[in-house]
């Protein structure tokens, strides 16, 4: 009888496949979508391809949505609620259902932006919730993880410091816009680690352990190491920024 992570698997397994295998076809036959929207978002470590194809195929999804009464908000606040119950899953173990549960909860994210933009009901509020969501989706998982590992100080460090460096990520970016700076794309933006988290929750246990390292913390290792030093590098070329147009040391205020 299968596992209750090798289901995980399968689903998640079917899913992607599923909806790679439409875009691949929908390429083939009209091209590629070319939105505009992630166009900047493909990364060395993320293809463009796989982020076109994901969102083309949310795009399908919420042109349902659109013929409901749903609202931006409710699907913003579904989506804290999925992303939420990620964190007793991963606690117990429960790490494939908690990468499946993170994926539903990553589509509402997205379906509440495509409905707002469509319905012409983006606003500063819904930008605002929708920020304070994103901050738990990247946390929840990452919590979960280092309660499961918590027999271990060193395993239990690594999502703390993946936690560290996509608040870093986040918050750098946020700055930066406050004051006015655009920063380039760079490497773990919020779309590629949630990729990369996924893929520890939803493989990671069915791969065997290198010297004994679960497989999982080994890929949530790599978000960490990759996450923080994006966020130095970004603080980095923020700074460099600031102080060319004179707002550093000594600079006009």
């Amino acid at each position: 009888m299968p596992t209750s992570a090798q289901l995980a698997l399968t689903s998640v397994l079917a899913l992607c496949g599923g909806v790679l295998g439409a875009y691949a076809i929908r390429t083939a036959v009209a091209g590629r979508t070319g939105e505009a929207r992630v166009r900047d978002l493909g990364t060395p470590l993320l293809h463009v391809w796989l982020v076109e194809a994901f969102y083309w195929a949310f795009r399908g999804v919420s042109a349902l949505l659109l013929r409901t009464p749903v609202t931006p908000d409710q699907l913003t606040l579904g989506s804290l609620v999925l992303v939420l119950v990620t964190t007793p899953l991963a606690a117990t173990g429960q790490l494939g259902w908690a990468g499946v549960l993170l994926i539903v909860a990553s589509a509402f994210d997205a379906f509440d932006g495509i409905v707002a933009r469509h319905r012409k009901l983006s606003s500063d509020a819904g930008e605002m919730l929708d920020a304070v969501v994103d901050r738990y989706a990247d946390a929840s998982p990452l919590v979960g993880l280092a309660i499961y590992y918590r027999h271990s100080a060193w395993l239990m460090s690594v999502p703390l410091a993946a936690l560290v460096g996509s608040a870093a990520i986040s918050y750098v970016r946020a700055k930066s816009e406050a004051l006015r700076l655009s920063l380039p794309s760079g490497l773990m933006r919020r779309h590629e680690r949630l990729t990369y988290l996924i893929g520890a929750l939803v493989v990671g246990p069915l791969l065997p352990s290198p010297a004994g390292v679960p497989a999982t913390i080994v890929v949530v290792a790599v978000v960490a190491a990759v996450s923080n030093y994006a966020a130095a590098s970004l603080t980095v070329a923020a700074r460099v920024a600031l102080r060319a147009e004179g707002r550093g040391p000594g600079g006009a205020s």
